[in-house]
This record gives structure tokens, C-alpha cells and sequence, in this order.
């Protein structure tokens, strides 16, 4: 740990998580590790239970409620005061309980670090003595506490270093996912993760083989955007939490996706940081020193490229299970906004042709235009106004026409004849005028009375509501007004809806792009995989021969040592409890020494064969000595060999070593020969008879054995 090039690589995951209306309460089992509970998850080191921290007490449950009750409560009574002003009191909600009832509850998961990152901070901080290795079914190992001796009982000592150790881990995970974690803006103003993500019940989990990590409840809040259907409004999306958060950190806006990337970016430096600092703090490392060095894993990552861990490959799962399920989510927005366009149509066509005929019966004319078109609604609109007006006048004029008739009558009677028969003609063409005004102004306002109807139906349909977010109602005072904005809303419904299609199938191609190369990359790791998998059985095979190879090796030393010292036992510590040591010479012996590493058995063959050495030289050394002992009763003879010619003896051209000449001195072989070469016949006999007594003792010794 002396500089930084000496800290440990170490990645962090965030994984949240809205699948169901069950939450926390769905995974409560699978946190707590009962073990009486037969737990699908098989790499539960139960010993190491003891060092869990939970909190799921009542007071916090009711902090979860007390929080929810003060983001949706406004938002549950709003609702509740307009279904029952509409006569749908069954739509009620009644309570935020009963609101929240019905939505996906949100759990996370913060993980930091991995199995490696854990056993090398063990060995950095913790006495060796205090964990041992442990071998998991993927033939890889990893460091565990050793919390009881042999007898099960436990080791007070590696308890308390356990409980320093993973108490680092519990105060940083239950540190970064506090509620008042969050972010100083430049106003000085505060935004804390708690406002939109809140955190409720909790459990940090460091007995499972891999690395501690937190599960933990979340509350979620956010706010729509709205727009001119629907007005903004409050919800317990977990996308739209993470987005309102987002937007209220750095005042933009960004897609669910976009914003569960800034959140993770943003929290998993942070997680890392409070591990850092309770390391620094627990185990007195200067501030300079780092410990940690936080790592990103990605696609250009080699680690990923030649092979994915089990997490890192349910992660990859999931994101693809994410990606189809949002683009089926986008598929059926665009479906339900393509129903949408064509009921919008379907209302305008029959509007269209209400207007038309009002606009027929009312001119007595068609409605087209000059060239055969069909007119625009305005047109038409105006047309049966101005016949109205027309109307009007007519009947005005035939009033001023009776009046100066009965005036005329009045001046002239001997015209009273002429007059009278005009006066009643008159009055004929009168009644038809009057008629036909009264028909025309029945017709206006049976078609205003449908204008009416058809644009307050069709505000209700659509929930509409004025500026002041208030019901509109449609009288025959703002049915002209009414009928224009409508006209206004449905042109932007219609725009709105063509931008917002663009965006779907922009947002739906990049999704089946990233789905492409999803598929792409899991091909490439299935034939990555494939090729490791051909690899390892080949180690494996190779590793079996080799064992073959070490095995037999492994008996020829201990025919060896059976054959030179067949007493030969191996040291009680080496063998199991309760296990007596037995002769090399004995199967159980045989076996024993078997079991032994290699180097044992390569020393203990080196002592042996070193003990044999020994003897042999002594009884060599013991032989010389009666070789060259002073005989008194013969005198030394001359000896000369018959095979060597003194006259064919000539100087070497080889320069003399000195020190190969001292060895060949002190060796045995050399010196035995040597002494034989020199021995008269007695002493000859003598080394014979010493060699067979000892040949005849050694024996004696086998048989008796």
C-alpha cells in the first residue's frame, strides 16, 4: 500500500429494481438468511450471519408511510373530489394506501466490490491467523473467516477482527444509501436522493460468498412533464423519479434511461468513497495512501471480452429484458395514439357533415364551392349565418311593406278594392316570409343546440379544463368560441401527435439498433465461452495426467523410503485427529505417507537415502581402516599390476586439479579400491569375513522384522 500503483482495482453496481406490487416484503425471506429456511441461494456462509445489519422496524415502516402520505396526498384527494363530481365515486381511491396499493413497488441493491477485492483487502488488513482458504465448487478460492477452532468452539479473537472488518462495509453501504445523501446546488439550495428516492427498510448481507452488499426499500416520487392532454401530475414511477431528480440536480430534462445511468455514475463514486474513508479511519492509513481505485467494467474491457462472471451475465440478461419490454411499451404507445388520430377523425368527418346539411337547409344551396369543392367548416359556418341575417331583413321589410299598405287604405277608399286585394296578397307573402324565418330559426338553434352537444361531449371525453384548471361548460354565448378552440386543440392534438410518433419510431429504431448489437455481443461471448470451455477441458485432462504422473512418483518415494527405512512414520501433526502413525512398511502406513505432499516425501527419501549414504560410508571407512592396519607378521610386498607397462607411462599434457584430486582422495569408492589394491591376503580376508558377518547380521535383522 505504499502508493497508489498498489491499490485495488474495484467496481460498484447500483441495481434498481420495480417488478412487482410486492417490494421489500417479496424479498424479506431471501435478506434475512434463517437458517432453518432452506434458501435457494446455496452460498450462505451461515457463521458469518452474525455480522448482517437489518432495520425493519415498525418506526420505520411508518417513516415510509408518513413520507408517501406527504408526496401523494394532495394528489389522491384531487383525484377522488373530481371522480365523484363526475358520478364515478367507484373510481375513488380513498387512500394514498389504496393509490400505492396498485403500483410496482421499488427495491435496490448496492454492491461493492467482488469476491477478489474482499479476500486482498482480508490480507491487507487482517492477521493471517484470523481466515483461511476456502474452495468453491468452480474450482477457484477465496479467503473466509475461521471463527472456531477444531473442538466447534469459537475463537473470540477472529470473531472481533471479523466484526472490525465487515463493520467497514456495513457503515459505508448504510452510509451512501442514506436519504439525506444528495447534492449543494450554486444557489445553495439542497437536493437530497431521500426527496425523490426514499430509502425505507434496509439489510446489509456479508455472509454470502462474493461481496457484502445492501438490500434496501424504496419510496419512489416524481412529476410528468404533462402537456396539453393532461396537465403535470405526481406519480411513484421509479423512472420518473429518477428523471425528476435528475431535473432537479441539473434543470434538464433526459429520457428514464438516461437518468437511471446519471444515478448509478453518480452513487457508485460515491459508495466507493465511503468505503475509502471508513478503511482510512478503521485501520489508521494516511490520507495519501489509497486503498481503493474505482473501475468501470465495459465492452472494450478485456475481463469482459474473454469471459462474464454469473452476475455480470443475469445483468446483461436483464438489460436485454429491459430494452424488449420498452420497445413493446413504445409499440403500444404508438398504437394507442394511432386509435387516438383516427377517433379524432372520425369526430371531425361527422361533425363536418352535421354542418353540412344544417348549411343546405338553411341556404338551399349545396355546399361546394365554385370549382365543385367541398366547402372548408368556416365557410359553410358563414354561409348559414349570412342567411340568417337575410332572413331578418326580409321580415322587417314586409312590416314597413303592411304599414304603408293600411296608410294607402286609409288616404284612398276608392282604391279600398285595388288595395284590399293587394294588402291580403301582402299579408300572404308575409306569413310565407314569417314561416320561413321561423323554420330558419328553429333550424339555427336545433343546429346550435347540436353545436352545443357535440362540443361539450367532446370535451368531457377528453377531460378538458379552462385556464383556471376549472370543468367548461358549453353554452349558446361561447359555442362559437368553444367550436374555434377545439378546432385549435384538435390541430395541436394532431401535431403533438405526429412529433411524438417521429420520436417513438426514432426512439424505437436506436432501441432495436442497441437490441442488434446486444445480440451481437452475446454471440461473440457464446463463441468466447465456447472456446474457454474447450480450453479448460484440455487443462483439465492435462492436469489429470500430470496428477497421474505426481501419483506415481509419489509411490516410487515410498518404495523408496519402505525399502531403505521400512520404519519409517510420519509425524503425528501431519495426520488427522485421533489418527496413530504406522510404519512406511504397512498398508495404513503406505497410505499415510501417500497422503503427505511431494516435498515431504522428496525430503524424507534425501534423509533417508542421506542416513543409508552415511552407513554405507562408515562400513566402507571401517573396511579401509582393517585394509591398510600394520600387519606384524608379513612384510609389505612391492606390488606391481601385470597389465601396466612402467615404460609406456608419459607426462599428460593436461594441467593437474588440484581439487578434483582431493575429492577423488576422500572418496570412498576411490579410497576402498585403493585399499583393496594394497591389502595383503590376510587383511583381504579379514574385510571377507567382516563383510560376510555383516551381510549375515543383516539379514538375521530382515527375518526378524
Amino acid at each position: 500500500m505504499g502508493d497508489d500503483n498498489m491499490s485495488i482495482k474495484c467496481t460498484v453496481t447500483t441495481d434498481l429494481q420495480a417488478k412487482d406490487k410486492n417490494g421489500y416484503s417479496g424479498i424479506q425471506k431471501h435478506v434475512e438468511h434463517d437458517e432453518n429456511i432452506n434458501h435457494a441461494n446455496q452460498d450462505i456462509v451461515f457463521s458469518e450471519t452474525q455480522f448482517n445489519q437489518y432495520d425493519e422496524s415498525p418506526k420505520t415502516r411508518a417513516a415510509i408511510d408518513q413520507w408517501n402520505d406527504e408526496h401523494f396526498k394532495d394528489y389522491v384527494e384531487e383525484h377522488d373530489k373530481h371522480q365523484r363530481e363526475k358520478g364515478h365515486a367507484e373510481r375513488q381511491y380513498g387512500s394514498v394506501k389504496n393509490y400505492l396499493k396498485r403500483k410496482k413497488k421499488a427495491t435496490a441493491v448496492l454492491t461493492i466490490g467482488n469476491m477478489e477485492v474482499q479476500s486482498k483487502l482480508m490480507q491487507q488488513f487482517c492477521p493471517k491467523t484470523s481466515y483461511q482458504e476456502e474452495k468453491l465448487p468452480d474450482g477457484t478460492t477465496h479467503l473466509v473467516f475461521k471463527l472456531k477452532d477444531q473442538n466447534n468452539q469459537p475463537i473470540p479473537d477472529n470473531i472481533a477482527v471479523a466484526k472490525q472488518f465487515y463493520g467497514c462495509f456495513n457503515r459505508a453501504l448504510i452510509k451512501a444509501t442514506n436519504n439525506n445523501v444528495g447534492w449543494t446546488l450554486k444557489d445553495k439550495s439542497r437536493v437530497n436522493v431521500g426527496d425523490y428516492l426514499h430509502r425505507g427498510r434496509y439489510a446489509t448481507n456479508n455472509d454470502e460468498m462474493g461481496i457484502s452488499h445492501i438490500h434496501y426499500e424504496l419510496a419512489t416520487f416524481g412529476m410528468t412533464r404533462g402537456g396539453k392532454k393532461r396537465a403535470a401530475h405526481v406519480t411513484n414511477s421509479l423512472n420518473q423519479a429518477l428523471v425528476s431528480l435528475h431535473h432537479a440536480v441539473t434543470g434538464k430534462y433526459c429520457s428514464g434511461r438516461d437518468a437511471t445511468k446519471w444515478f448509478r455514475a453518480n452513487m457508485d463514486q460515491f459508495a466507493l468513497k465511503c468505503l475509502e474513508d471508513e478503511l482510512h479511519k478503521t485501520y489508521k492509513v494516511p490520507q495519501n495512501k489509497k486503498i481503493l481505485d474505482f473501475e468501470r467494467k465495459t465492452k472494450e474491457d478485456k475481463t469482459v471480452q474473454t469471459g462474464l462472471s454469473m452476475e455480470q451475465l443475469k445483468a446483461q440478461h436483464q438489460e436485454i429484458a429491459d430494452h424488449q419490454k420498452a420497445v413493446q411499451s413504445l409499440q403500444s404507445q404508438a398504437d394507442n395514439l394511432t386509435n387516438q388520430k383516427n377517433d379524432v377523425q372520425s369526430q371531425v368527418a361527422t361533425v363536418i357533415q352535421n354542418l353540412k346539411s344544417i348549411y343546405e337547409a338553411t341556404t338551399g344551396h349545396q355546399a361546394v364551392d365554385k370549382d365543385g369543392n367541398d366547402l372548408l367548416p368556416l365557410a359553410m359556418a358563414n354561409g348559414i349565418t349570412k342567411a340568417a341575417r337575410s332572413s331578418q331583413k326580409d321580415k322587417q321589410q314586409a312590416e314597413q311593406n303592411a304599414n304603408a299598405a293600411q296608410e294607402k287604405q286609409t288616404a284612398a277608399e276608392n282604391q279600398q278594392k285595388q288595395l284590399d286585394q293587394q294588402l291580403a296578397h301582402q299579408r300572404q307573402q308575409l306569413q310565407t316570409l314569417q314561416n320561413q324565418i321561423s323554420d330558419a330559426d328553429k333550424q339555427i338553434k336545433q343546429r346550435k343546440l347540436q353545436r352545443i352537444k357535440a362540443a361539450q361531449q367532446e370535451i368531457d371525453q377528453n377531460d378538458l379544463l379552462d385556464n383556471n384548471d376549472q370543468p367548461i361548460t358549453v353554452t349558446e354565448a361561447n359555442v362559437t368560441q368553444m367550436e374555434q378552440e377545439l378546432d385549435s386543440w384538435r390541430q395541436e392534438e394532431r401535431d403533438n401527435w405526429e412529433t411524438d410518433k417521429q420520436d417513438y419510431q426514432d426512439e424505437l429504431d436506436n432501441l432495436n439498433q442497441e437490441i442488434i448489437t446486444a445480440r451481437t455481443t452475446k454471440t461473440e461471448l457464446s463463441t468466447t465461452n465456447q472456446q474457454l470451455t474447450t480450453q479448460n477441458q484440455q487443462l483439465q485432462n492435462e492436469n489429470t495426467t500430470v496428477q497421474n504422473q505426481i501419483n506415481d512418483y509419489k509411490n516410487q518415494l515410498v518404495d523408496t523410503i519402505a525399502e531403505n527405512a521400512p520404519e519409517h512414520k510420519v509425524d503425528s501433526s501431519l495426520l488427522k485427529p485421533n489418527e496413530k502413525a504406522q510404519a512406511v512398511i504397512t498398508n495404513t502406513g503406505r497410505q499415510q505417507h501417500l497422503r503427505q505432499p511431494l516435498k515431504y516425501l522428496m525430503d524424507t527419501v534425501t534423509e533417508v537415502l542421506q542416513k543409508v549414504k552415511t552407513e554405507a560410508t562408515k562400513f566402507i571407512d571401517h573396511v579401509v581402516k582393517i585394509l591398510i592396519a600394520p600387519n606384524g607378521n608379513q612384510s609389505p610386498k612391492n606390488l606391481q599390476s601385470r597389465e601396466l607397462d612402467p615404460s609406456s607411462i608419459t607426462a599428460s599434457d593436461k594441467p593437474i586439479d588440484h581439487l578434483k584430486e582431493k575429492q577423488l582422495q576422500n572418496d570412498p569408492a576411490v579410497k576402498l579400491k585403493k585399499a583393496i589394491l594394497s591389502a595383503n591376503s590376510e587383511q583381504l580376508q579379514k574385510v571377507d569375513q567382516q563383510v560376510k558377518q555383516s551381510l549375515k547380521q543383516q539379514v538375521e535383522d530382515d527375518i526378524e522384522y
